[in-house]
């Protein structure tokens, strides 16, 4: 299904240029005041529109992964320690070790994040090299090769979220527009879209190795927006990590919705409160259709 863009009057793009200048302004000094996303919209501030276009999250959102990161490494250790007369428990709690270590450096430091999106085989390869040393292993030829097998089993679990081509092709069939934003690196994120066939849906694909910045930058939620040519009034954004998917676009003048499938819940101190939480996608197809019909 390829679709089309329909042309919109100038006082739109008017509007979407607007909105961009207070969102530059506004978040600019957001970050000079307050802690991030300490000044959000309700959930009762916003009255529902019904939407014009969707913006979707992917990871998590359209696409799941069936094991969990740690269960892909215990396998991978149950593979490879007998090589070398380890323990198979041994490597796994020195990877553990180093890869808590790893989350809690880039914790607070956006570059190192930054990089482990957009270079994920380089930092796995690294930690893996620094938990072999703590076995007493020396091999970047084989950290390399252990996280060749992570891979595999990260990709050979990774399915489309239940119901997500049903809710992408109705949302179509509706002359919904959509558009995909993703972080991460451009190969990976790419060769998810083509071995789950979701690009035909979408009129608008930004992936931040591509576009340059990534979610939660609000240049990137705005130039989804122009490509789609709706004001961010319009819109509806979907995705499953609060501070990517909602926080910002709220802040734009979005709808954002909240994919909550585990039904887990807002963290106790969050700060951030979607607009709706769906916990299954046609859930999603629910809101837009009570939306339009009270229009």
């Amino acid at each position: 299904m390829s679709k089309g863009h329909t042309t919109t009057s100038n006082f739109r793009s008017t509007l979407l240029i607007l909105h961009y200048c207070f969102a530059h302004f506004s978040l600019h000094h957001y970050a000079q005041r307050l802690p991030p996303y300490a000044i959000l919209l309700s959930m009762d501030s916003k009255v529902h529109h019904a939407p014009q276009a969707i913006l979707f999250d992917m990871d998590g959102t359209l696409l799941i992964t069936t094991q969990r990161s740690d269960q892909s490494w215990q396998h991978v250790c149950a593979q490879f320690a007998p090589r070398f007369g380890l323990s198979p428990d041994l490597l796994l709690h020195a990877l553990r070790e180093r890869i808590t270590a790893y989350r809690k450096d880039i914790e607070h430091d956006a570059e190192k994040q930054r990089r482990d999106r957009l270079d994920p085989f380089t930092v796995r390869q690294e930690t893996v090299e620094a938990a072999l040393v703590r076995v007493g292993l020396k091999d970047s030829t084989l950290a390399a090769e252990m996280v060749r097998a992570y891979e595999a089993l990260r990709e050979a679990h990774r399915e489309l979220a239940p119901h997500a081509l049903e809710t992408l092709r109705t949302l179509g069939d509706r002359a919904m527009r959509l558009a995909l934003l993703t972080n991460g690196n451009a190969t990976y994120q790419r060769r998810k879209i083509e071995q789950h066939h979701l690009a035909p849906f979408f009129d608008c694909i930004l992936i931040e190795e591509e576009f340059g910045t990534a979610k939660s930058d609000p240049r990137i939620y705005l130039a989804a927006l122009s490509q789609l040519q709706v004001t961010p009034q319009e819109a509806w954004m979907v995705g499953d990590d609060v501070a990517f998917d909602i926080a910002v676009p709220q802040q734009l003048g979005m709808m954002a919705i909240w994919m909550d499938p585990a039904r887990r819940g807002l963290p106790e101190k969050s700060t951030v409160h979607p607009d709706a939480i769906i916990h299954s996608l046609p859930e999603l197809l629910e809101l837009e259709k009570e939306a339009s019909t009270s229009a």
